[in-house]
This record gives C-alpha cells, sequence and structure tokens, in this order.
C-alpha cells in the first residue's frame, strides 16, 4: 500500500526493505548499502519494538531503539535525506500514555526534537489511522472505498492483537482478504513521506520538475507492510 501510494504521485519511485521480526539495529548495514544504491531523498522507518535478534540480545528495548534509530538518522540526514519517523498503532497488550503514545512513539518524538530546527525529521503520526485516540481497537467506522458490513465497521487489526490481516495468518504470509488496516497505515505513511519530500524541495509539491513517470530511471520494490521492522524510502529524480 505505501509503494502503490508514493508511486500514484508519478514523481516519486518508492523502495521498500521490510521483514518480520527485526529490529533498527539489523537494517544499519543495509541503510548504508541503499543509500549508495538508490539514493533515498525521503526514507520512512518504522518499528514497533521488536527484540528477538541477536544484535539485541542483552539490550534494553527504549534505550536500544534511540541509539540505533538516531545513528539511521544521523546517517540519513548527513546524506541530505529527510527522515519520517513512523508512529506504530500499540499491540493490544501494550500500554499507552495520557496522549495515546507507546514508549517508543515518544522516542521518536525526542529524535525529531534533538533534529529541529532544521525540520528534516518528522514523526507521523500514522499508527492513529488504525487505533481509537491511539488506544487499540480491532475495529472502526469503513472509510469512502472499504466494503463494510451492516454493523457499518471494518476490521483494521489481527485476532493476535499485532498485525493488520482480519485473520491470523503465518508470519510473512500475504493476507488472503482485504486488509483495511494495512490500506490505511501504508496509505498515512505514503502521504507523511510525500510531504516530506515536497518541504525538502522548498514545498513546490513536484520535486521531480514535471517530469513524467516514465522518465524515471529507478526501481520500485513492493513488498507487504508486516510491522514491525520496516525500512520505505523514497525517491524524487
Amino acid at each position: 500500500m505505501f509503494t502503490r501510494d508514493v508511486e500514484a504521485d508519478r514523481h516519486a519511485t518508492a523502495l521498500v526493505r521490510t521483514w518480520g521480526g527485526t529490529a533498527p539495529c539489523d537494517w544499519l548495514p543495509d541503510l548504508a548499502v541503499q543509500l549508495r544504491a538508490f539514493r533515498p531523498t525521503v526514507a520512512a522507518l518504522a518499528f514497533s519494538g521488536n527484540e528477538g535478534t541477536p544484535c539485541m540480545r542483552g539490550r534494553d528495548l527504549v534505550a536500544a531503539y534511540r541509539a540505533d534509530v538516531g545513528q539511521a538518522v544521523d546517517q540519513l540526514t548527513a546524506a541530505g535525506v529527510a527522515v519520517v519517523l513512523v508512529e506504530a498503532p500499540p499491540r493490544s497488550d501494550q500500554p499507552v500514555d495520557a496522549a495515546g503514545r507507546t514508549a517508543l512513539d515518544r522516542v521518536w518524538q525526542r529524535i525529531a526534537a534533538d533534529h529541529r530546527p532544521g525540520g528534516v525529521v518528522t514523526v507521523a503520526p500514522a499508527g492513529r489511522v488504525v487505533t481509537d485516540n491511539g488506544r487499540f481497537t480491532p475495529t472502526l467506522h469503513c472509510t469512502r472505498g472499504e466494503t463494510c458490513g451492516p454493523s457499518g465497521f471494518v476490521t483494521v487489526r489481527s485476532p493476535d492483537g499485532t498485525h493488520f490481516c482480519p485473520l491470523t495468518v503465518p508470519p510473512m504470509t500475504a493476507c488472503p482478504l482485504p486488509s483495511p488496516g494495512a490500506a490505511r497505515y501504508g496509505a498515512a505513511i505514503a502521504q507523511a513521506s510525500l510531504s516530506a519530500g515536497a518541504d525538502r524541495d522548498g514545498g513546490s509539491g513536484d520535486p521531480a520538475g514535471g517530469r513524467d513517470a516514465a522518465s524515471r530511471d529507478g526501481t520500485a520494490v513492493q513488498a507487504e507492510l508486516i510491522p514491525p521492522g520496516q525500512v520505505g524510502t523514497v525517491r524524487h529524480p
């Protein structure tokens, strides 16, 4: 959904790098590679708290995420890339504060604050589109374009309390049904990424200078957004 909505802009090419269960530290080596190979103008980083991979062993989750995402942000901004830190929707068992933010959401706010007033690091409250004012909910009212039942609601979270698919499916397995939660979340990240790109290029809204999509020399790699553990980048030619 992220790729579809970014590339509907016709002036941007999206690359999604994702693998379920990963943490920010797993992606630091690949980030350096993609800075050279893909040359993004915007990077959206979305993680919701995995800590089962070797690079997280023996580390405090919040401290590790702040250090590793901070390192990624420093690396990206040094290369002139605008960064969008994505708030993930809470799991059903995950506490949120009075503002509806998880502990990691608060980390993203602190990292963004550290990079003001440059404005090159923003926080996208994308998780809000699949929550009840920041709090977990399995269903929400239908919006335009969604197919809903007689109740007027759609399922936006999986029965497992973590993912988006209306059914519980094995990890890294495509959802066999329409997934309104994934569509809403992906669209919110795409919108925030395109806005960051427009701001980076002077707010013109046309960072490609009017070039048609057919003239792009980039590549697009689409992957299902299966949180947690996502790194999305956008390039404007």
